[in-house]
């Protein structure tokens, strides 16, 4: 019974496979990869990878030095062309404004003084992408502004069919060297309650060329803003506590080795709130 069985299992399992092998040869349905055309593409632009979209956010840090966004263009193939192939792409306006409509947002170009680029690149023979190199002026821009965007769009396939995913649009900000998460710890002495101790993380972002803020005056964890003087001394703000001060004699200052901001302020003059707080960037 057992080898009859395994007989009828085989014969099942080699009609099978002589069906498969019969839809993979079948004319009407099987497509020929090798032949398939090239098509010249922007991997940004597929959604393929953790930063990868349509729409893309850029931070960039504040530089007097031209910041590099390399911006791959690939030719997607069944494999390499023999011949080098020259790409172009252009600032397209259209994209931006049609992103907009369709996303009720109101980002702006932007301005070509704040970048230089050749817009081209070439391919070289048996490879299937290269960069094109856009250099940003990241010190022109505030670190206030998120509304700028680069809208780049593939306009020259060097001869080849261009893909549908040729456009994306670089949301390009700016970030101080200050700018991340931090560890923040200490105490908060009040005058008739005692001493409050805390430790959280917290995110810290640029507010200006030097500064950072974020939720992290004391247990409270409401706003601060630190400012990073010439000689990593540093000043404080606050809109919720706009009293805020530093107090006197006492070590306020960022250190550049460890990422550390050392605090030692009050609130509330009348009756002050003590506070010592040391944030380390993680």
């Amino acid at each position: 019974m057992k080898t009859k069985l395994y007989i009828k299992t085989a014969f099942v399992a080699l009609v099978s496979i002589a069906g498969l092998s019969s839809c993979l040869k079948d004319n009407q349905h099987y497509v020929d990869f090798a032949a398939a055309k090239p098509l010249v593409e922007l991997p940004a632009a597929t959604g393929v990878g953790a930063n990868g979209g349509l729409f893309e956010a850029v931070a960039l840090d504040i530089s007097d030095t031209p910041i590099p966004i390399n911006l791959m263009v690939n030719v997607a193939a069944p494999k390499p062309l023999s011949t080098p192939l020259t790409v172009k792409i252009s600032v397209d306006q259209a994209a931006l404004t049609k992103y907009n409509a369709d996303n009720s947002t109101s980002y702006v170009l932007l301005p070509a003084d704040y970048y230089t680029s050749t817009f081209t690149t070439t391919i070289p023979a048996n490879q299937n992408s290269s960069n094109i190199v856009i250099n940003i002026k990241s010190s022109l821009i505030s670190p206030t502004n998120t509304s700028y965007v680069l809208p780049l769009t593939i306009t020259d396939g060097g001869g080849q069919q261009i893909s549908n995913y040729k456009t994306v649009l670089y949301n390009v900000q700016v970030k101080n060297k200050y700018d991340g998460t931090y560890t923040a710890s200490g105490s908060r002495i009040h005058p008739t309650a005692g001493t409050f101790t805390f430790n959280y993380d917290v995110a810290m972002g640029t507010a200006g060329a030097t500064s950072v803020s974020g939720s992290a005056l004391a247990d409270l964890k409401t706003d601060l803003k630190i400012t990073v003087n010439a000689d990593n001394s540093v000043t404080l703000s606050s809109v919720s506590q706009p009293s805020v001060a530093l107090q006197p004699g006492t070590v306020n200052k960022y250190d550049p080795a460890t990422k550390t901001f050392t605090l030692n302020y009050y609130y509330n003059s009348a009756a002050p709130r003590l506070i010592s707080e040391t944030l380390v960037k993680k």
